[in-house]
């Protein structure tokens, strides 16, 4: 669309400055006030300036919308992680995956992963150290760009005891969205976990061998399970994930305490406990990280036989049931 002057050598149509460095819609007199393309004289607007910047979903995590594409042609284990903010969520991915991409996860190894770059990028923070020093934060606080809709990682392994590859879907959450279900019965960013099959529930054992901390912390995991069973009441199994074992060592007094609570709301719950990092060369990073892997894989559901025998209908009107010297063919 070009701005027509009839003045000759007037480049305003091209470089959009008057010949006569007038303004061409106020005080230019050879201004014709139409525009003009190869077509023609036509009267149109331009289109407006957008209100904002377009923004892009970052695509280093799949979204529950992507996931119909991977378990739409084989089984996955959807794993569903909660728990409140610093209870160990990230490391305990972060562990997981360091373990498995070093093939020091026992009784497992790295197969495929559709999620990589996320992966490498929760990871970065522990393999930043300083002249053999660890970091201060080994990870960094979990943030989505979509404050609606979980971002889910990838990994699938191989594991001794299981004849075919496992793939794992595990969603890596802002500790919030738990403390939004427990304070403000927000539940619905967590919907995936009607479709999950085992739910870790992640809470600080430093925090449960603590005495000031010990009772506010075995209510507060009371009260997620609650929660729990009153949005989700369906439940899979619920895996206790007891996280930082390498400062302390949870009683079995506070575990049966909140085993009970589980076993009033008909709930499955089992124990885990694990160190993602470590300071304790008694219990090096990584411990129990392979045990809660192989205690959550899923079953893969068990399918009927396509067209199972049926004695209904075995009349003598029975299509194909056609007796010949009394053999039933």
């Amino acid at each position: 669309m070009l701005v027509e002057c009839p003045q000759e050598n007037c480049t305003v149509g091209t470089t959009g400055k008057c010949l006569l460095n007038n303004e061409p819609a106020s005080s230019c007199p050879h201004y014709q006030g139409f525009t003009q393309d190869i077509e023609g004289s036509v009267d149109e607007e331009l289109l407006s300036e957008p209100e904002q910047n377009p923004s892009f979903q970052s695509s280093n995590t799949l979204t529950e919308d992507s996931l119909s594409l991977l378990t739409g042609g084989r089984y996955c284990t959807i794993v569903g992680i909660i728990g409140p903010p610093d209870s160990g969520k990230t490391a305990a991915l972060v562990s997981l995956y360091l373990l498995l991409s070093h093939g020091r996860l026992a009784g497992f190894e790295y197969a495929d992963s559709r999620s990589l770059m996320a992966l490498d990028e929760i990871s970065r923070g522990a393999r930043r150290w300083t002249g053999g020093t660890p970091p201060q934060q080994m990870t960094a606080h979990t943030e989505l760009s979509d404050d609606r809709a979980a971002g889910f990682l990838h990994l699938k392994v191989r594991a001794a005891e299981h004849p075919a590859a496992i793939d794992f879907l595990l969603p890596d959450l802002p500790g919030e969205w738990s403390t939004a279900m427990v304070e403000e019965s927000r539940h619905d960013r967590l919907a995936f976990l009607q479709r999950a099959d085992v739910i870790w529930l992640t809470v600080d054992g430093s925090r449960l061998t603590t005495p000031a901390t010990r009772q506010s912390t075995i209510h507060r995991t009371k009260l997620y399970l609650q929660r729990l069973k009153e949005f989700f009441p369906d439940l899979p199994r619920v895996i206790l994930v007891v996280t930082r074992a390498d400062t302390s060592v949870v009683s079995e007094k506070t575990i049966v305490t909140i085993s009970e609570e589980a076993m009033a709301l008909g709930i499955s719950l089992s124990v885990q406990a694990i160190s993602s990092f470590s300071i304790n060369p008694d219990a090096p990073a990584g411990t129990g990280i392979a045990e809660l892997v192989l205690a959550s894989i899923g079953r893969e559901p068990e399918l009927g036989e396509f067209w199972p025998p049926s004695e209904e209908g075995r009349g003598p009107r029975a299509i194909g049931n056609v007796v010949r010297g009394g053999v039933d063919i």
